[in-house]
């Protein structure tokens, strides 16, 4: 789970999703494919290709739910950094 700092609460939809990513990437070594929002989030948000956006009721404003789902058979088109 992903929370936006209040700082960064004015910027972009995509640039704190692009945040998120990479925190995850950083700590878990992989790349998410699934990206859960709360509903007061624009449904329209970019997102990278392949990964899937859902609106959640459970996700409150101001997070962003990361995971790396196995049903979903298309990877991200990013790499993992290199450890």
């Amino acid at each position: 789970m992903w929370q936006v700092d209040d700082k960064q609460k004015e910027d972009p939809p995509i640039a704190n999703l692009i945040r998120a990513i990479q925190y995850y990437n950083d700590k878990y070594g992989s790349v998410p494919n699934r990206c859960e929002i709360s509903k007061k989030w624009p449904k329209e948000m970019a997102t990278p290709g392949g990964m899937m956006l859902t609106q959640s009721r459970s996700v409150r404003p101001g997070n962003i739910m990361l995971t790396l789902d196995p049903e979903l058979r298309d990877p991200l088109p990013i790499k993992a950094a290199a450890k």
